[in-house]
């Protein structure tokens, strides 16, 4: 952790160090919407930054199966229980000739 002489701070990330910054980055950081500033309690000096992701869903799941599958296990009126069926009929792009 810093000390007097050493007047670094780790900055982190949910994947861990990302830099070690000196006075003039610690103030930009600040200011940042997304940064979380962890003091001791002892005397109040700053430890770390940790930076949240902030407009960022990369990491959430945006599709539970795959989009591109060519079949599913659906029941409708026709398809009974335990059946598989065709996302899209493949047969009539199949017969259409090519040019």
């Amino acid at each position: 952790m810093p000390h007097p002489q050493n007047p670094l701070i780790p900055v982190f990330t949910q994947y861990g160090l990302v830099e070690m910054a000196d006075a003039a980055r610690v103030r930009q950081l600040r200011s940042a919407p997304n940064a979380e500033c962890v003091r001791r309690h002892k005397d109040g000096q700053l430890m770390r930054i940790n930076l949240r992701s902030h407009g960022d869903d990369h990491a959430m799941r945006a599709h539970h199966a795959n989009p591109q599958a060519d079949v599913h296990a659906a029941e409708t009126d026709t398809n009974p229980r335990g059946v598989w069926t065709f996302k899209r009929n493949c047969r009539s792009a199949a017969e259409s000739p090519q040019p």
